[in-house]
């Protein structure tokens, strides 16, 4: 085995842009030592440093698994192009940030499912490390690939790439697959019989090679097969019931380099009871788990010392649903009193914006709000589950506007069913007559940013069998909204939008099946990854490597889906699919009816 601390300080730092970000050391790092611990853990983040460093999940997992007796986590990211081109000259690998030892030296290389614009890092972090894309391909001595993360429920477009999969919250799971690998290992179990162990012991641990798909003419899933008896039929996801007793890091890694999030990142609840019809997350996290006011309070006073953070964020899906949020926001400011900490309190529904920030908190920031509008319809919002009107938006922005806000950011989706062109240009009237409420109180407009994304139907969600709408009208309504926006006599409102291209792309690979596996893998041999940077995202590369596999993207994002298709996430999750469908049924009867719907 190789360490390469002295090749990587001697050939890759002085030549890359940003070198503190591969420098390792940081204040907090954990470095165990190597020749003692049975099992090496690397767990690696599918996208630069300073993206991973403010991954909350990422840091809890490092935290706990360093906590375990003869067991080590290090970290690795994705280097960024200059470095990665440096790397393959130079015959370095993809390395540990802590002992700097290559990552194929590890026994479990643990990589973070975040979205589906990081597959193609999934690649890039295999390539770099020398080891062949899929789990077939590897051979024994090769680490065992384990996925987890957010979308690890729809995971079937990567799932070839990785030998096994944790569903859910990781923070219980991922240790005990952890121990159950060192049993085997130290049994001298082969790398087929320890999966088939570990599918048949944990029912939230999907292992791909045990299951077996077969298709209709038409393209569509006929069977999903298991091909080992012993291991479930449906996988499902695992939850955290007692968020107090279970461990989190106090003394959280502090970054070399600048991230998007320098602050101390407390998770007070999981789970989310709005549930909007889009949103994957409501709807996969579970029941709603809270941490107690005492045990937050403990993670921050402690956390302060450690880190010299002047921001607390209070973190969650959906922070205005925290039972006693008032009282939470109380006793954090009497706990940073005269220490100039500011509170930060995202994540809040319209209706509770600020009946739940206590007047007290005169450290809250207030120079930006944001608020997830989703459309400028009343209706749609209805049947998506978005319990919020133009009235709720107009009353909670006065109110805001006199607490001192003056800046503000709303969301927007556009490609709802039933969507209209009056919808679209709504969203610049909506900003526009928003913006101006603030004369009432300060004399001058607010400043309005309109974000615009474009929807993308998700799994587990009643809008999973939705067709997606196609790159023409999404154009069309970009330039609806520009066209609304330079109609306004006084620009008061500036507008932001998604890529399209990659709006597009993320839905073929949201409901995608395994034989999306090869247009990921000839998208990265034409070039592609970093997708979810625009500079590095090439749809163009896709678009060949879907024609040259023989892969149609209409399959995968235009037609609408029958209850009765198998879908390629049906067997990863606990959802009723029917209870699903009938609220999609309903959603569009809702928006069929009208304003006269009651």
């Amino acid at each position: 085995m190789q360490n390469y601390k002295k090749i990587i300080s001697q050939k890759l730092l002085p030549k890359v842009n940003n070198p503190g970000q591969y420098i390792g050391g940081e204040v907090n790092q954990i470095l165990k030592d190597w020749d003692s611990c049975k099992v090496k853990v690397a767990l690696t983040f599918p996208d630069v440093y300073a993206i991973g460093m403010s991954n909350i999940g990422f840091g809890i997992l490092y935290n706990i698994i360093n906590q375990m007796d003869d067991v080590l986590a290090e970290r690795s990211y994705c280097p960024w192009v200059d470095a990665g081109e440096i790397m393959k000259k130079e015959g370095i690998p993809l390395f540990s940030w802590e002992s700097r030892n290559a990552l194929s030296d590890f026994d479990i290389i643990g990589i973070t499912l975040q979205h589906e614009l990081s597959y193609s890092n999934v690649l890039y972090i295999l390539d770099l490390a020398g080891l062949p894309f899929r789990s077939a391909d590897r051979d024994e001595d090769a680490p065992l690939i384990v996925g987890g993360g957010p979308i690890a429920d729809c995971c079937e477009p990567v799932a070839d790439f990785f030998d096994c999969v944790v569903l859910g919250d990781g923070e219980e799971i991922f240790p005990q697959v952890i121990r159950q690998y060192q049993q085997c290992k130290e049994s001298g179990m082969n790398k087929n019989d320890t999966l088939l162990k570990i599918a048949r012991e944990f029912d939230s641990v999907y292992v791909p090679k045990f299951y077996e798909f077969s298709y209709n003419p038409d393209n569509t899933i006929s069977e999903v097969r298991v091909t080992e008896e012993g291991v479930p039929a449906k996988v499902r996801r695992n939850y955290v019931e007692d968020m107090d007793n279970t461990p989190y890091p106090t003394t959280p890694l502090i970054a070399n380099t600048d991230t998007p999030h320098n602050r101390i990142a407390i998770e007070i609840m999981r789970g989310c009871p709005g549930r909007c019809a889009f949103c994957h997350a409501g709807h996969t996290k579970g029941k709603l788990r809270y941490r107690s006011i005492d045990n937050i309070i403990d993670i921050a006073a402690n956390s302060y010392p450690a880190t010299g953070h002047d921001t607390v964020s209070l973190l969650s899906l959906s922070t205005s649903d925290y039972p006693c949020l008032t009282d939470l926001s109380s006793k954090m400011y009497e706990q940073f009193s005269g220490k100039n900490v500011s509170i930060s309190l995202p994540s809040l529904r319209v209706d509770k914006q600020l009946k739940d920030i206590p007047s007290q908190i005169v450290t809250t920031r207030k120079e930006g709000l944001t608020l997830a509008v989703e459309t400028s319809s009343d209706i749609i919002r209805k049947a998506i589950g978005k319990k919020v009107t133009d009235k709720d938006l107009e009353e909670t922005m006065l109110e805001a506007y006199k607490a001192g806000w003056q800046k503000v950011k709303l969301y927007f989706m556009v490609g709802f069913p039933g969507e209209t062109k009056e919808d679209i240009e709504g969203i610049v009237k909506l900003a526009s007559r928003l913006s101006y409420l603030r004369r009432q109180v300060h004399g001058t407009p607010a400043s309005v940013t309109a974000s615009v994304s474009w929807l993308v139907p998700k799994p587990h969600t009643p809008l999973a069998w939705a067709p997606q709408r196609d790159f023409d009208y999404f154009m069309n309504a970009r330039r609806t909204i520009i066209d609304a926006c330079k109609n306004l006599k006084k620009v008061c409102v500036s507008l932001k939008f998604h890529y399209i291209e990659s709006s597009i792309f993320e839905a073929i690979l949201s409901r995608g099946d395994r034989r999306l596996g090869k247009v990921l893998e000839e998208g990265y041999r034409l070039g592609a990854k970093f997708d979810c940077w625009h500079e590095h995202y090439h749809y163009e590369r896709y678009q060949e490597a879907m024609a040259n596999c023989g892969i149609d993207p209409a399959f995968y994002t235009d037609r609408e889906r029958d209850l009765s298709e198998i879908q390629s996430w049906y067997h990863l999750g606990e959802e009723d699919h029917n209870l699903l469908y009938k609220r999609y049924q309903r959603m569009l009867k809702t928006i069929e009816e009208g304003p006269d719907n009651k």
